[in-house]
């Protein structure tokens, strides 16, 4: 058998959801600042408006790249051991948890937690991305201020809540394939380090 190196975007993908995560973070701190700060109001409100807007747009990016992450991740977890063609005709399909569960039994033997926080973690990512990816709109008489301020601040606490998850999910998850490889891999420390590392 020939020498051969396999490819792939997964640790990138994690490197845009945990940028953005950290930049969110900074981000609210700036809008503290305005808040606090001695500057009139409309210009409190102009720069924390600005922010919010950016925040409103990063917020999505660490939601979509660690579903990207991990999609990408379980591909080449499952090609590696097994085969790219196996996972291309039996697994490809279907949806994220369920990949990792039937990936991890067949390489390891044992069984995913499916009562860990990784798991739900992945369970909530798929439902999360899917809001996402298939958006549903929904209309308000331009009257209903009160309704359309709750709305938004509904979508704010959804999407700060939707992107913790899919940080945390990522580590969760590559900390569990470590336990199922009796911690003989390094996934967790390769996706925990900022600097590229590769399990």
């Amino acid at each position: 058998m020939k020498d051969t190196i396999r490819l792939n975007m997964h640790w990138e993908y994690f490197q845009i959801c945990r940028e953005n995560y950290k930049e969110y973070s900074l981000i609210d701190d700036k809008m503290d600042d305005h808040r606090n700060s001695d500057d009139e109001e409309h210009i409190k409100q102009l720069n924390i408006a600005s922010l919010y807007s950016r925040r409103e747009r990063i917020v999505l990016l660490p939601i979509i790249f660690g579903a990207m992450c991990l999609e990408a991740f379980v591909y080449d977890y499952g090609a590696q051991h097994l085969s790219g063609s196996f996972v291309k005709k039996h697994v490809d399909k279907l949806e994220l948890p369920s990949k990792f569960i039937i990936l991890t039994k067949l390489v390891t033997g044992n069984d995913f937690p499916t009562d860990s926080q990784a798991y739900e973690g992945l369970v909530k990512l798929k439902e999360d991305r899917n809001k996402l990816v298939h958006f549903k709109s929904k209309t308000y008489s331009v009257i209903e201020m009160a309704k359309i301020e709750q709305w938004h601040e509904n979508m704010n606490v959804f999407l700060q809540q939707a992107m913790t998850n899919a940080y945390n999910t990522v580590l969760n998850v590559m900390q569990e394939l470590d336990k199922l490889h009796d911690n003989k891999t390094n996934y967790h420390a390769a996706f925990e380090a900022d600097t590229e590392c590769h399990a």
